[in-house]
């Protein structure tokens, strides 16, 4: 029986791709001295290189792809491979994001241009194709009992949904974004339960699979029973650091998170503990009132009611890449960054210090330290014989056999404990599914 040969291959109609093997030969051949490839099969390579942008950019949630150079060169561009993504980048057809060592490829977002698809007849293409599929990546961690037991549990993941999904996708995305609309897409139709395991753990301790870039909309197609967030928790993180800088005890600290607190004014705060024969000392109002809202998650409530023309979502990474992760000096030029120095003076303070030395100090040590907390969380969950992972400060329990006794007070009580051997009072809110 004869072999199909058909490939489906995505391309751009608005430049040739025999200017782009003119441009490759005069930037490297005629003015770096190196020998001419050729044509026919830099054409080839040409074709399948950008093939493979354009559908990873299209289907990945921020535009952008990685191409693991090692297998690339090795498999299929060969020397050619960091010559063609130069060509492609000086001819401003992509742009490519600087190397960061021990972390990943380069980025490479692909620039704005008219993509068409046409059948061709290829077999270099097809054994390409096949090639990929059977490689892997070696992973970005060591494997040991631990992600042995995360990686058993991540693969009770199932579509339960699929048509659900689907009809989310063109009720809802279809014509918002072209891009959003094809990366939810292939969440839903490329997704597959074989080989569901992590694919990279970062320096910070952070897990990453599947379930960390599916949108969020889309989790309740899938088998989740029950899905359990920690109220704005990198700011509730920071609160270990105020504790620290200030010496504030465990009763202030217990007394702002069990009362039924009606009003988050700090002057309020300060009453109240004062009423409850608790010296609040030196300790500023502000800091006071950070700890108590972020504590109970009304951390974001004003920012929300100041910046209320901007989605909440979007508020909360504002907020963290402009407080959290920004640089020192930027307080003076981005408005949540002003915003949150006028209600919270002290606080800052705090912040700035711990940025001094470092500006990348802070978030990845309040990222490192989710990862610390949410360890033993995990495994006292694993050992009561519960499927169930995380997605950074959340906790996922699937919808399977081992979970059928499952309740969400015990796993409310659970996160609380852990939370609590560090003097940190979390609020721990249902995402997905009912008490």
């Amino acid at each position: 029986m004869r072999k199909n040969t058909k490939f489906t291959l995505a391309y751009l109609t608005d430049i040739d791709i025999e200017h782009i093997m003119d441009m490759h030969i005069t930037y490297h051949c005629d003015f770096e001295g190196k020998s001419k490839p050729s044509r026919t099969i830099l054409k080839q390579k040409y074709l399948y290189m950008l093939h493979l942008i354009i559908t990873r950019c299209k289907y990945h949630k921020d535009g952008i792809c990685y191409l693991h150079a090692q297998f690339y060169r090795d498999h299929i561009f060969n020397d050619h491979f960091s010559d063609m993504l130069s060509t492609l980048c000086r001819m401003a057809i992509v742009n490519i994001g600087t190397y960061e060592p021990k972390k990943h490829s380069r980025s490479i977002c692909l620039l704005d241009w008219n993509i068409s698809y046409r059948t061709v007849q290829n077999k270099k293409f097809l054994k390409w194709e096949q090639a990929l599929k059977k490689w892997k990546p070696t992973p970005k961690y060591e494997r040991n009992k631990y992600i042995d037991h995360y990686n058993d549990c991540l693969s009770c993941l199932r579509l339960t949904d699929k048509d659900g999904a689907r009809k989310y996708i063109s009720d809802n995305i279809k014509d918002k974004s072209e891009h959003r609309y094809h990366y939810y897409s292939a969440c839903v139709n490329e997704f597959s339960a074989d080989n569901m395991e992590i694919y990279n753990i970062d320096e910070q301790g952070r897990i990453y699979h599947f379930l960390t870039s599916l949108p969020k909309e889309l989790r309740e197609y899938y088998n989740i029973k029950y899905e359990l967030d920690v109220a704005n928790s990198h700011p509730l993180l920071l609160n270990y650091n105020l504790i620290n800088y200030f010496n504030i005890n465990n009763n202030i600290l217990f007394t702002l998170y069990s009362n039924n607190i009606y009003h988050y004014d700090g002057e309020y705060l300060g009453k109240l503990l004062k009423d409850n024969n608790l010296e609040i000392y030196n300790i500023p109002i502000d800091i006071i009132e950070y700890i108590a809202k972020t504590q109970h998650g009304k951390f974001y409530d004003d920012f929300i009611s100041e910046f209320g023309d901007i989605e909440r979502s979007d508020i909360k990474k504002k907020v963290f890449s402009q407080v959290f992760y920004s640089h020192v000096d930027d307080v003076f030029v981005t408005k949540f960054c002003r915003a949150f120095k006028k209600k919270y003076p002290n606080v800052w303070k705090v912040i700035y210090k711990l940025k001094e030395k470092t500006d990348d100090k802070l978030p990845h040590a309040m990222m490192k330290n989710e990862s610390i907390l949410f360890r033993p969380i995990l495994i006292e969950c694993w050992r009561r014989g519960w499927k169930v992972v995380n997605l950074h400060d959340a906790l996922v329990v699937f919808d399977v056999k081992e979970n059928e006794k499952v309740e969400v007070k015990e796993l409310k009580a659970i996160i609380e404990s852990v939370y609590n051997k560090h003097n940190l009072y979390p609020t721990v809110k249902l995402e997905i599914g009912s008490e």
